[in-house]
């Protein structure tokens, strides 16, 4: 038994002596490195650079547990933690940290997080975070977060947050929230939110978005911005603060009383809408929300198209059932005064209802007029009428 142990021992000891002696040879650099081709380090300083592991940079470095470096030139692998104090050219990769203390140019991948002080050139993909005191020419893909305080010129993949301290171009895509302190020239894609301290030259798409200024699109249920320079937002609410708003009273064939709110710009808006009427012994009323574009024709005449869908309740409460009115209006305007428009047009209006009486009949919706149909059907759930209409108002 003690040969067994005798015979496995020696060559163990043999490829220490071995390594300890082909790692002892330092070179220096032209920019006075000391570079050695490998280490192997239990825990530091427990190694083969001893307590000087932080003056050597190696090419190949291997450390059991935790170890230190000057530097790597090459590759660094770690079961839990990898720390240079300067920078790394090549790969660093650990089961739960690496830090570099310089540049990172290529791999820097973890279990948990990275951390690197310098220039990234390359990518750093981790479980849980990435920090890049730096600006990053690559990728952080970080489980949870990903954080870089200057530039990023590539791309930030995060489950929940990236953070760009400076401009971004490229893409950032999280699961919760992306941070632009700068300009973003490219996409920011999230689930929660989108925000861009600076001009957006690309797309956001979220349930909010914010950037200073437009030149794409955004797409969400809140958009805010100050300016459009070229392109489009659309969402459930989009304010732009140089944009285009206004207020609009509105009579039609089908309601005398509507009420109209429409925000974004000119190219496309956001309409808002309530209508109200009362027939014999039965009140109506409608809120709706639709899409809009303003076509200029001269110093004082625009045409408008709008869409519109409303759920037109019968009586005062909410008709469970569904009970539709959808109209495409075409409306020519001409402003009268600095701030009063007077607006007029055609209209094609299509009714879509599922209303029965008490024995479970389709009947269909009350609230069209009897003239200007074009068609009629009952198909098995619901009743879909199509007619020709009017509107007139007043817009402010």
């Amino acid at each position: 038994m003690n040969s067994i142990k005798l015979t496995f021992r020696i060559p163990f000891f043999l490829i220490i002596l071995f390594l300890s002696g082909y790692s002892a040879s330092a070179q220096e650099t032209t920019n006075g490195e000391l570079t050695r081709p490998f280490q192997f380090t239990f825990v530091y300083p427990v190694g083969t650079n001893g307590i000087s592991a932080g003056n050597y940079v190696n090419n190949v470095s291997i450390n059991m547990l935790a170890g230190l470096s000057g530097g790597v030139k090459g590759a660094e692998l770690g079961s839990l933690v990898n720390v240079s104090l300067g920078s790394v050219d090549g790969l660093q990769a650990a089961g739960l940290v690496n830090t570099s203390l310089g540049y990172m140019n290529g791999l820097q991948m973890s279990g948990l997080a990275n951390f690197n002080k310098g220039e990234l050139v390359g990518v750093q993909a981790s479980g849980l975070a990435n920090l890049n005191t730096h600006k990053v020419n690559g990728v952080q893909m970080g489980g949870l977060v990903n954080v870089a305080t200057k530039t990023v010129d590539g791309g930030q993949f995060a489950g929940l947050v990236n953070v760009s301290a400076g401009s971004t171009y490229g893409a950032q895509l999280a699961g919760l929230i992306n941070v632009s302190a700068g300009d973003t020239d490219g996409a920011q894609l999230s689930g929660i939110a989108n925000v861009s301290a600076g001009k957006l030259d690309g797309v956001q798409i979220g349930l909010a978005n914010y950037a200073k200024s437009v030149k794409g699109f955004q797409l969400g249920l809140l958009n805010i911005t100050e300016s459009v320079e070229k392109g489009a937002v659309l969402g459930l609410f989009s304010f732009v603060r140089d944009g285009y708003r206004r207020v609009e009273l509105e009579t039609n064939e089908t309601f005398y009383l509507n009420a109209a709110f429409k925000s974004g710009t000119s190219r496309l808006y956001t309409i808002y809408t309530v209508s109200f009427k009362t027939d014999m012994d039965k009140t109506y009323w409608a809120p709706g929300i639709g899409l809009g574009t303003l076509m200029p024709i001269s110093q004082k005449m625009n045409a408008n198209i709008d869409l519109i869908a409303r759920q037109v309740n019968e009586d005062e409460g909410w008709t469970e059932e569904l009970n539709m009115w959808n109209t495409l209006k075409i409306n020519f305007s001409y402003l009268i005064g600095e701030r009063l428009e007077i607006y007029g047009g055609p209209s094609m209006n299509v009714s879509v209802s599922g209303i029965k009486d008490l024995e479970g009949n389709l009947i269909g919706e009350s609230f069209s007029p009897d003239w200007g149909e074009l068609s009629s059907h009952a198909y098995k759930k619901n009743k879909v009428k199509s007619y020709i209409g009017f509107n007139l108002g007043i817009r402010l």
